[in-house]
């Protein structure tokens, strides 16, 4: 039977300390006095406790403090009962210091004021406020997102932000393989593609919690030229060391077997372009459930092991029996 094996690795967040400024108080000029933020980086290393189960990479790689660049520094805070908000980016120059923004000078010692960064995504300002995120279909555009929130008052924190970044989505790692039961026949795959996963959602920031959204998409795991797939070993899918596919946190429900593709709905398959013993078996589209629950900053290694019991043409139809 073939079986998808999805080993959960830790995945450690990165820390950040960071600074932003107002709208209304520009870093030249104006009758208010800037009250400056500084900046200090840390990081906790990437852990990985499985390293048995590890397999090279696919697609994008992972966002540290070492390769972090530039993020969106978002802030909110109340003033005469009014909701207040703004942003700014903050960058990091050739010789790694990070740029300094300001403390909002309207927000008095005493008032508290939340901070939100973000590596992508837009933030909707409201009293429970969540970041908008789409990852790209493109894998090869895709952009690890990194999130980190803190409050407090002037007075408080003495203008010195420190943001520990979390990795919010689902890092995946792909690799395929032949079932033993398929030794009798030469197995040959022009493209893999991941189908029916949703590609955009609502990251709340006072939980650490997705909200799915509702569009749904495929990512191409591979396409290319004719690959032989052997029995022993794992052949890894436009393999990379150090990359990965991300994905917005969701449960996948797997396609089921009786109902036709087209009517798949919100069920999630593997979609394979595919030859077996040249084409004299068969040549065309096979098809494999496939079910995860995919958490927020957690690694993913998962194998694909293509055999007889769960490869099929379409709805209860095996390729081969």
């Amino acid at each position: 039977m073939n079986t998808i094996k999805v080993f959960l690795l830790s995945l450690a967040a990165a820390g950040i300390a960071a600074c932003s400024g107002d709208d209304d108080d520009p870093v030249t000029g104006g009758l208010q006095q800037p009250l400056p933020l500084t900046i200090t980086v840390d990081e906790n290393p990437l852990l990985n406790p499985d390293a048995t189960s590890q397999a090279p990479a696919t697609r994008t790689a992972i966002t540290t403090t070492t390769s972090l660049t530039a993020f969106t520094l978002d802030y909110q805070y109340i003033r005469s009962d009014e909701l207040q908000y703004g942003n700014n980016r903050v960058t990091k120059d050739e010789n790694g210091n990070w740029s300094a923004g300001y403390w909002p000078t309207s927000a008095a010692d005493n008032t508290p004021v939340s901070w939100y960064a973000h590596t992508d995504g837009t933030i909707v300002n409201q009293t429970d406020p969540y970041l908008n995120f789409a990852v790209e279909e493109l894998a090869t555009s895709q952009k690890d997102l990194l999130v980190a929130s803190t409050s407090g008052t002037k007075a408080e924190t003495g203008g010195r932000l420190t943001l520990t970044f979390d990795h919010a989505c689902t890092a995946l790692r792909f690799y395929v393989k032949k079932a033993k039961n398929l030794d009798d026949h030469t197995l040959t795959v022009t493209s893999i593609k991941l189908c029916n996963v949703v590609k955009d959602g609502r990251y709340y920031f006072a939980t650490s919690t997705w909200t799915p959204g509702s569009t749904r998409t495929l990512f191409t795991l591979y396409e290319g030229t004719g690959m032989t797939l052997g029995s022993t070993d794992y052949t890894l899918l436009n393999a990379s060391e150090d990359d990965y596919l991300f994905i917005i946190p969701q449960t996948l429900t797997a396609w089921d077997t009786t109902t036709a593709i087209a009517s798949a709905g919100n069920q999630t398959y593997i979609q394979l372009q595919c030859s077996i013993d040249g084409g004299s078996t068969y040549s065309g589209l096979a098809y494999i459930p496939f079910a995860a629950t995919l958490e927020a900053g957690m690694q993913h290694d998962v194998t694909i092991n293509i055999g007889k019991n769960s490869l099929y043409s379409g709805p209860n139809t095996k390729i081969i029996n």
